[in-house]
């Protein structure tokens, strides 16, 4: 029953039809090559499947569930979620592993993992993410060179910090999509006063892996008595090219950065890949296209 799933907002199609595109593509060319072994691992893998909530709730705080007296009729078209679209990939990956923590989306997992298992190799995966990426993966890649993976993730905050990502750059077997969260959470952590509580200012220093990105953000300038610190107004374009910056450096190529909105023009989160191959990045380019206009100076959060 649609009850049962969880709500997402008009722009997750967008989203899934930018990754159904690119893992088609990429087990298209990778299945000429039969030696490679390959992996699809959803680390925010959530239900099979998800109600697109209609435009009046349409609000990026929430994510899972407005409550019955959100749901009627209009809002319940239900479209299939980041694990069956990577399950209905043709040819298929070799394993798929899904991660959550959810109790009642594991089990909807499990059902999945039940339909589809006569055909694939499936993986549902408990606990947080970055133990799962940075150990049992690892070693599953490190076994042997001819693992071939791709890595979504689909957070709906900051919980993949710098380390995560560098440690799967570091494979050269891992191509990552990666949602940044500009306007859903990391705009939240940056006052335009530049006053930060301690753990704040922790909190993104572990995100990035490096506190330059506050450079990116704030600038000094001269006062009347003394000197004061400014948020710069297209802090989101600057942290967003530091940021793909970065991903560039650790993985040798990155593409285009696909902006999502939600239904009313607010900046949501850009959708980036990274990978060791530069076809790769090409593809992503193409599939996730130009990023949108920019419908303010700050990649905002007030704009829902």
């Amino acid at each position: 029953m649609t009850q049962d799933l969880p709500e997402v907002g008009p722009w997750a199609r967008e989203k899934l039809n930018g990754l159904r595109a690119y893992l088609s593509a990429y087990m298209t060319i990778l299945s000429k090559h039969a030696p490679l072994k390959t992996v699809y691992v959803d680390a925010f893998a959530a239900a099979g499947r998800a109600v697109v909530r209609k435009k009046e709730h349409d609000d990026p705080t929430i994510h899972l569930d407005l409550g019955d007296e959100a749901r009627d009729e209009d809002s319940r078209e239900v479209i299939d979620g980041s694990p069956r679209v990577a399950l209905e990939i043709d040819p298929p990956f070799e394993h798929y592993v899904f991660i959550e923590t959810d109790e009642r989306r594991l089990a909807e997992l499990k059902e999945l993992e039940a339909q589809y298992g006569a055909t694939r190799k499936i993986a549902v995966r408990s606990g947080d993410c970055n133990t799962y990426l940075t150990t049992k993966l690892l070693t599953v890649l490190g076994s042997d060179s001819r693992w071939r993976g791709v890595v979504f993730l689909d957070p709906f905050g900051m919980q993949v910090p710098w380390t995560t990502i560098k440690r799967l750059a570091d494979t050269k077997q891992v191509e990552v999509f990666i949602n940044f969260p500009v306007g859903m959470a990391i705009q939240r952590l940056l006052p335009r006063s530049a006053q930060f509580t301690k753990n704040a200012r922790a909190k993104l220093d572990l995100y990035f892996g490096d506190p330059s990105w506050y450079d990116e953000v704030y600038v000094s300038e001269p006062g009347l008595f003394e000197p004061g610190v400014r948020k710069r107004t297209d802090a989101g374009d600057r942290l967003l090219n530091w940021y793909r910056g970065r991903l560039k450096t650790a993985f040798g190529h990155v593409s285009t950065a696909r902006l999502i909105t939600n239904s009313k023009g607010g900046h949501l989160y850009y959708l980036v890949f990274a990978g060791p191959n530069p076809t790769g990045a090409k593809i992503a380019s193409y599939v996730l296209g130009p990023a949108r206009p920019r419908a303010s100076s700050e990649t905002g959060h007030d704009r829902r």
